[in-house]
């Protein structure tokens, strides 16, 4: 375990990083309490916020004993406050009384331990952490061994009374054979303690005896040549002795020792001189030294305000930081809370998403039911379309041949028509026109129709139970199949030039059989169907058409008639197609996306998500409970503050009231006092225009006094003069306390109502203790104001006294000069009839006024000029009652007066 010495220096340099204006360097400095005061303070401001009981500890170690045991309790609970309670390695109760008395090293370091622990368990804990860590390393390894110490529960070794105390409560269990042991062992400590203080001992009576052996023969050496000095000095003073041829150069050294005293006695006269001046200029630096020390006081007192505004700042700086911390908190709370809104309606939009995701679903089973009857179909009208193509080329191959078969026909009609001509030879007999023929119609066209009426007959039979889609699909159909009967009603419309011969009679009825005979078809089916029946009427009235035209021309135009309506009908059928596999396409793509996207929607919102939203509520319910207590607990600080702050503002109108009270009783004063001033000093000008007139010769009837008259009743004027200003200065005394010493108690009224004041705050407020304390320091702050303000006034009474000096120093200039004018007008005037003893007496008065005068000056400057250095008023003489007029006399004024008058 270290030392005591370096715990020590490492809890002093850990103090020492401290604010506390001065460096601490031995434990004695802190044996009155102030500054540990002051340190716990600054750890905790809210908790240690009373005064110790003795602000100004004197040197007795009563008054130091009594901060000790104050700051001794309050740390004590503070520490057993705090969560970690007590360390059971300190020692919780230091000997406060040998600290005080003794300046015990080991108490202080037990109460310093103590204040540590207490500091690093403060609220700035953090501050003080790394405050040890700019110390030194030796400072550091002490601390943490202190620390170490506290954990670990290893007391220090106790002392003297406790050690004995605890041997005798151990006595009964301990073995006798080791207490025999260890009494042995400290009989043989103590006996080799013992023998090396014998033979020092020995050793310093040694040293003693031999100095004073030689002492001793100095002694007789000298015994030996005083005796045989006196011996020679008794013969010499008689004439006994024998001079001898050297008294010569003796008289010569004695003449030049007395020529050297002489310059010894001129250089202690000068040096006499540099003495008196040196003293009166170390009079003038103690007195810079005063004024120097009474601003050393008051940089103290205001560097103790400005402590203690610091204090109060930095606790209105955590003040607010409280409070922004609970308004942040409550904005967090509001954002919570919002949040959980936005989360209830997510879950909200969530549940309308699954049961949305769940139609959908179902939606999707029955288009998953539907596609296959689709994709049947798909094949189906996939095999119809290649039917189509082969009908299509093999319609195609017989088109050209009947293209062929047409021209040859051509050719052959015009043949026969060029024979008819020029059988006939007559140019108005009517003519055929090529082209008026046409082949036969085959019958392929309409075995083609009634083909695809059978597929789409059997495409329709595998829907029994059209869908949706079906339904939308039958709506498109049967717009197209509108289309498709105006084109037929359109070419019903279109004039036929041809005629049909009675043999396609047959083939008309087998196509009305046919279009009677055709069932009814529902959805898609019923719109092709339609359009088929459509058409097949349409080439039906074509042939009806054809039968009544001749012929010849049936073929060909049959044919051509047959062959467009079949591409109409081809395209429309393809274009269908198309559209359908879009549509088909489209929709199952929206299935599949509508699919995926709820499925990630519904995994998102599951169990997890409803776990974290009860925690996150779980979680808000108790930040908010946290956040309401202190939010409570900074509204009753906000309101605990802002009842200091009106007692404040009170107890500032209170004084502002007395400031003014004290400024109107300031004026009018000051008023009566140039009102006295003037009127004293028309007399006293009235007295000097006397004075003027008598020494011009000027006589009038309104002054027939002489001369010496006049001066008595100067003199009589200035000593009325100076006893107004003494009374005056005393009333001022009596009035204003506080222009004696700054440092002196403020006014009894300004206490009573302070006093009165703080006594209802206290009452009032829930917490008295700070706010009768705030007030005692604004009622001291406005003590020392009004203070500053009365020495002010002080300050100007005394330029004023100044002032009174000059004037009494001119008329006593003006009195010597009518003196000197008097006895010279009295030299030369013979017939004067004063006489001789009348003008010694008048002349006595005159010099004794002229001393008085004198005094009272030279007074007044010293008065003036301990004002200067002291700043502060001290009017010696009329400081006091009457009643200490036995004090008064001993001033420096009555020693002067009884000087002068020789007692």
């Amino acid at each position: 375990m270290a030392s005591e010495h370096t715990i020590t220096q490492a809890l002093l340099e850990w103090i020492n990083s401290f604010a506390l204006g001065k460096t601490i360097r031995t434990t004695e400095e802190l044996s009155d309490g102030t500054i540990i005061w002051e340190i716990l303070q600054d750890i905790d401001p809210q908790y240690f916020l009373d005064e110790i009981p003795e602000q100004s500890p004197s040197d007795h170690w009563g008054s130091k004993w009594q901060n000790l045991k104050h700051i001794h309790k309050l740390l004590i609970n503070y520490i057993r406050q705090q969560p970690d309670g007590l360390p059971s390695g300190l020692d919780p109760e230091p000997n406060l009384e040998q600290f005080a008395k003794k300046n015990s090293v080991k108490d202080a370091n037990k109460l310093l331990k103590l204040l540590l622990i207490a500091a690093i368990r403060s609220p700035n804990a953090q501050t003080y952490v790394e405050t040890l860590q700019t110390l030194s390393t030796p400072t550091q390894e002490g601390l943490k061994n202190i620390f170490e110490e506290a954990q670990n529960g290893e007391l220090e070794p106790l002392d003297g009374a406790d050690e004995a105390h605890e041997a005798r409560d151990t006595t009964a269990v301990v073995d006798p054979e080791l207490k025999f042991e260890e009494q042995m062992g400290n009989l043989v400590a103590e006996n080799h303690r013992l023998t090396r203080d014998k033979g020092d001992m020995q050793k310093q009576l040694d040293e003693m005896n031999s100095r004073l052996v030689r002492l001793q023969e100095n002694n007789e050496t000298l015994q030996s040549r005083l005796a045989t000095t006196e011996d020679r000095l008794i013969s010499l003073k008689s004439g006994k002795g024998d001079i001898g041829p050297g008294a010569k150069g003796i008289e010569s050294k004695y003449r030049q020792q007395e020529e050297v005293i002489a310059n010894y006695e001129e250089r202690l006269n000068s040096t006499q001189s540099e003495v008196d001046t040196l003293r009166m200029t170390a009079e003038s630096l103690r007195a810079k030294a005063e004024r120097v020390q009474s601003l050393q006081d008051d940089y103290d007192v205001l560097r103790r305000e400005r402590d203690q505004l610091s204090r109060k700042a930095n606790a209105a700086e955590k003040y607010r930081q409280k409070l922004q911390a609970s308004q942040d908190f409550e904005k967090e709370n509001q954002s919570l809370k919002n949040q959980i809104q936005d989360l209830q309606q997510q879950l909200k939009e969530a549940d309308s998403q699954q049961r949305w995701t769940s139609e959908h679903e179902i939606e999707l089973e029955e288009y998953r039911r539907i596609l296959p009857r689709i994709e049947q179909e798909c094949s189906e009208i996939q095999n119809l379309k290649k039917q189509l193509e082969f009908n299509n080329h093999a319609l195609t191959e017989r088109l050209r041949s009947a293209e062929e078969q047409h021209e040859r026909d051509d050719a052959l009609i015009g043949e026969l028509r060029e024979r008819i001509r020029d059988y006939e030879g007559s140019p108005g007999s009517p003519s055929l026109t090529p082209g008026s023929t046409t082949p036969r119609l085959q019958g392929n066209l309409q075995k083609d129709f009634e083909a695809l009426g059978v597929k789409e007959s059997n495409l329709c039979g595998l829907s029994p139970n059209p869908t949706l889609s079906d339904l939308s699909l039958t709506g498109y159909r049967k717009s197209e199949a509108d289309d498709s009967r105006k084109e037929v009603e359109s070419l019903k419309e279109q004039p036929r030039s041809v005629r049909f011969t009675p043999r396609h009679n047959t083939f008309n009825r087998r196509l009305a059989d046919e279009n009677q005979s055709s069932p009814p078809i529902d959805g898609f089916s019923e719109a092709f169907a339609e359009t088929l029946r459509l058409s097949k009427a349409g080439s039906s009235q074509g042939y009806r058409c054809l039968s009544h035209y001749e012929p010849g021309l049936m073929h060909e135009t049959n044919v051509l008639a047959f062959s467009d309506e079949y591409w109409r009908l081809y395209d429309q059928y393809t274009s269908t197609v198309k559209k359908l596999a879009e549509v088909q396409d489209s929709s199952m793509r929206a299935g599949r996306r509508s699919k995926i996207h709820w499925r990630t929607v519904i995994s998102l919102a599951g169990k997890e998500k409803l776990d974290l939203i009860s925690e996150v509520k779980e979680a808000c319910r108790t930040e908010t409970d946290d956040m309401r207590t202190d939010l409570r607990e900074a509204t009753d600080r906000i309101s605990d503050l802002q009842t200091e702050l009106n007692a404040t503002h009170t107890l500032t109108g209170i004084v502002c009231h007395e400031r003014d009270d004290l400024r109107k009783m300031l004026d009018q004063n000051q008023a009566e006092l140039r009102a006295e001033d003037q009127e004293a000093a028309e007399e006293m000008k009235r007295l000097l225009a006397e004075l003027t007139a008598q020494d011009g010769g000027v006589e009038n009837e309104a002054s027939q006094k002489s001369v010496v008259e006049l001066i008595k009743q100067v003199a009589q004027q200035i000593e009325n003069n100076l006893e107004r200003l003494a009374k005056r200065a005393e009333v001022s005394e009596q009035k204003k306390p506080q222009l004696c010493h700054p440092k002196d108690k403020p006014l009894p009224q300004l206490q009573m109502n302070l006093a009165e004041r703080s006594s209802s705050e206290s009452t009032g407020s829930r917490s008295g203790t700070p706010s009768s304390h705030s007030l005692s320091r604004k009622s001291a702050r406005s003590s020392s104001s009004i203070s500053s303000r009365l020495s002010l006034l002080g300050r100007r009474l005394f330029a004023y006294i100044h002032q009174q000096n000059e004037h009494i120093k001119f008329l006593q200039d003006r009195i010597s000069q009518l003196e000197e004018e008097a006895s010279a007008a009295a030299a030369n005037n013979t017939e004067d009839s004063i006489t001789k003893e009348r003008e010694l007496e008048l002349q006595k008065q005159i010099d004794a006024l002229t001393r008085e005068i004198a005094l009272m000056g030279s007074s007044w400057y010293e008065l003036q000029s301990k004002l200067h250095n002291n700043a502060n008023v001290t009017i010696s003489r009329y400081r006091y009652s009457p009643a200490s007029l036995a004090d008064a006399q001993k001033g420096w004024l009555a020693r002067q007066r009884s000087a002068v008058a020789g007692r």
